[in-house]
């Protein structure tokens, strides 16, 4: 789990319901290159250069247990460049239909739907109660937040962030670098690189800094 913060305790819940069922993993602990603490939420935390990390990527998978897009690329393109492999956390008690593609990395929280031909790309996160509809592809890096309801037959871009409660309507396109505001109503195109708000949702400027937590 790479990344110890409040996001990353959703995360190694869902990884440890995950384990109890399919026990894939022997043991399940953090990554994380900035908290001092070595210990946090009971499990282990490691840097990344330690030798229990370092010493063993062959034997090791990796999720990124981060909310901003941008970092979730920082680090999948660290993980990249050091030849570590992607696994997957999705929750037992979400709903993922057998046509679906899902990406290495991908991150699935509980109660999601994931419908029929959807395709999730690499280190994707999708939070609790989100639908993504039939035919839906999602760039990588991509998080979908809680309760976002995507439409059939949509296209997200890359590194983009759908806030908490967006609807986004059947066939359209939001681009890559954007960000939807929580609560907003999509019912037509986002380009690439802006902030876009409110119902109907429309852009309210440029995605300068892509910070969604600030």
């Amino acid at each position: 789990m790479y990344g110890a913060g409040g996001f990353g305790k959703e995360v190694m819940d869902v990884a440890r319901r995950q384990n109890a069922v399919s026990r894939r993993w022997d043991q399940i602990c953090f990554v994380d290159d900035i908290r001092e603490e070595r210990t946090f939420y009971g499990t282990q935390v490691l840097r990344f250069n330690d030798a229990e990390v370092a010493g063993h990527l062959d034997q090791a998978e990796f999720v990124i247990a981060v909310g901003e897009p941008a970092g979730r690329e920082k680090l999948v393109n660290k993980l990249r460049e050091a030849g570590a492999r992607l696994g997957q956390v999705i929750d037992v008690s979400s709903l993922v239909a057998d046509t679906a593609s899902l990406g290495e990395g991908l991150v699935v929280t509980p109660l999601c739907s994931i419908s029929s031909d959807a395709q999730l790309g690499r280190n994707v996160c999708v939070n609790t109660m989100s639908i993504v509809g039939h035919d839906v592809h999602v760039g990588e890096n991509t998080v979908v937040s809680s309760m976002v309801n995507i439409g059939g037959a949509c296209v997200i871009g890359a590194n983009s962030y759908l806030g908490m409660g967006a609807l986004i309507k059947e066939g359209v396109r939001i681009g890559s670098n954007s960000i939807v505001g929580m609560g907003s109503v999509v019912y037509s195109d986002i380009p690439d690189d802006v902030i876009a708000l409110g119902n109907p949702a429309r852009v309210a400027r440029p995605n300068t800094d892509r910070k969604v937590f600030k």
